[in-house]
């Protein structure tokens, strides 16, 4: 009874999300009926603000400067796509969805980055066994990029994983459209710890911010600008192994140490051949 509760209440709200998202309303049907019809997105109209003058500017337009007021964590007025821009041609999507997404995005390419690398790390420095030290391409759970044999067959381990994900996926979603609602669910128990902070991005609390950092206004300011750089910096960094593994097919620390070893020979260029 617990976890049919549990789903019923988690997927109740998932319409409702996703017209928020989308910044959506539902359209009268024209002959009267009362049922709703589908609905058009539009991205919520944002008034006018004041152009920051007192940060650093990257490439910023006047329009972007309306929208992008310097309010926001490593906003430096650059949106050259219009993206975040309510009235143009990203507008379809909720603007405040854009920044939250590259928070999130951010963290897991944080974690990503390290992750991919650490074994490698660890296996040349004798760590780790030499079986479990391989790249990041290698240790995949679907054939041919996995090499490695887990507890259960790869296909099992991805259903299995894409389900986790996707449950942890759809309550974070939920609290981004209600903000706190994750506190009102039953969840094992553990709902007293979900409340948040009225904030989706920076819930904190003892799960999220077990060390009580950014405890004065201007610390955390500090560093959520601090995490957005960093996050943005892994993100470009988790591409890098993408194309590292397809040009070189070894490891990005194993890149790192042909390229300190021979600079002249192994570097960007003479691996794309343009020498």
């Amino acid at each position: 009874m617990a976890t049919q509760a549990l789903v019923s209440s988690s997927l109740s709200s998932s319409v409702e999300t996703a017209r928020q998202i989308l910044g959506a309303r539902p359209l009268q049907s024209p002959i009267g009926s009362s049922r709703k019809g589908s609905f058009v997105v539009r991205a919520a109209s944002t008034p006018p603000v004041k152009q920051g003058a007192d940060r650093p500017l990257w490439f910023a337009s006047k329009q972007s400067l309306t929208y992008l007021d310097g309010s926001l964590p490593g906003d430096y007025g650059f949106d050259p796509l219009g993206l975040s821009d309510p009235e143009g041609p990203g507008g379809f999507i909720e603007p405040k969805w854009l920044a939250y997404g590259e928070v999130i995005n951010g963290r897991y390419a944080m974690l990503g980055a390290v992750g991919a690398i650490a074994p490698e790390i660890l296996g040349k420095a004798g760590l780790i066994p030499a079986e479990t030290a391989l790249p990041w391409f290698k240790t995949g759970v679907i054939p041919p990029a996995g090499t490695y044999n887990y507890w259960a067959d790869p296909y099992t381990l991805f259903v299995f994983e894409m389900a986790l994900m996707g449950f942890a996926e759809h309550r974070r979603f939920q609290d981004w459209a209600n903000p706190g609602s994750m506190g009102k669910q039953y969840f094992l128990g553990f709902e007293k710890y979900l409340g948040g902070s009225g904030d989706p991005a920076y819930p904190g609390g003892p799960l999220f911010n077990p060390l009580g950092f950014g405890k004065d206004e201007k610390s955390l300011k500090d560093l959520k600008l601090k995490e957005v750089k960093n996050g943005r910096l892994a993100m470009l960094a988790i591409l890098g192994y993408f194309i590292q593994g397809l040009v070189t097919g070894v490891g990005p620390y194993q890149n790192l140490l042909d390229h300190l070893a021979d600079p002249f020979n192994n570097n960007v260029l003479t691996n794309l051949k343009f020498h």
